[in-house]
């Protein structure tokens, strides 16, 4: 247990959906609402701008999610200042969190605020966000301008996992291990290099879509780009010749006034 984090750090305590009711203990409810995703059909509703495929991300997911009894990553100071700014891509809600105390402790309040933020596009549904992945991001942040972070997707329940068309299947995002982000004026090359450097858990580079998602599970890298579009190349229309007959069996405009002077011809009297 780390110091100053008691409350943040229950992780089989019980799940806070929006609406603030109490649910079944988090190891539960996982695999319960995992094994129904799978079964369920996949509707095509999507988030915006994470649609690409994860596949790779299973190389360090399953281990985790096939536990009964997932302990979140110890946490790692990796030189930020201890204070994060988030901003949701769809909602626009933006965070300024303050997590890490001067005496290296966490705030639980300002944690909580950060899992708030993260919380399930589709259902609102949260997870307690490791502290490890929170030194991650503020060390990003801090690295790039400290102008703040744009999060696309964050915490997914098993049902929001399960409806995007090319999500792993054992997703990291299912714990609220993982992010996928964008930093303004950066682009995702940038931010995939310092992810590899830094070098604390996965890092998925998009450079299609300009994002990058970064997870605290095994050490793994992937590069995930769309197939090239076809390209089609417009061929010149060439004049048909004087000689050849027109569209639909019409005779060409020469062939046409060779015809009316044999016609002339045969009109006048003998």
């Amino acid at each position: 247990m780390f110091p100053g984090a008691a409350s943040h750090a229950q992780w089989l305590g019980p799940l806070r959906p929006a609406n603030g009711q109490r649910e079944p203990s988090i190891v539960n409810k996982l695999l319960l609402d995992i094994e129904a995703s799978l079964l369920s059909a996949r509707p095509e509703d999507t988030e915006d701008d994470v649609r690409d495929l994860e596949d790779a991300e299973d190389s360090g997911a399953d281990i985790f999610i096939s536990s009964g009894m997932p302990e979140p990553p110890p946490p790692v100071n990796l030189g930020g200042n201890g204070t994060l700014t988030l901003t949701r891509q769809d909602t626009g809600e933006k965070l300024n969190a303050r997590y890490r105390n001067k005496d290296g402790t966490y705030n639980p309040a300002e944690l909580d605020k950060v899992t708030r933020l993260m919380r399930c596009s589709l259902t609102g549904r949260e997870m307690p966000v490791p502290v490890k992945l929170v030194e991650l991001l503020d060390a990003v942040e801090d690295r790039f301008g400290k102008k703040g972070l744009i999060l696309l997707s964050g915490y997914r329940t098993p049902k929001l996992n399960g409806q995007l068309p090319g999500a792993a299947k054992n997703s990291l995002h299912m714990l609220g291990w993982a992010a996928d982000i964008k930093i303004p004026g950066y682009s995702s090359t940038t931010v995939k290099k310092y992810g590899l450097k830094l070098g604390v858990g996965g890092v998925g580079y998009y450079p299609t879509k300009g994002f990058t998602h970064l997870d605290v599970g095994k050490v793994r890298y992937w590069v995930v780009k769309k197939p090239p579009r076809k390209r089609y190349v417009r061929r010149a229309r060439h004049a048909a010749s004087p000689a050849k007959t027109g569209r639909k069996g019409k005779k060409s405009a020469p062939q046409r006034q060779a015809a009316g002077k044999r016609t002339a011809a045969k009109k006048k009297p003998a």
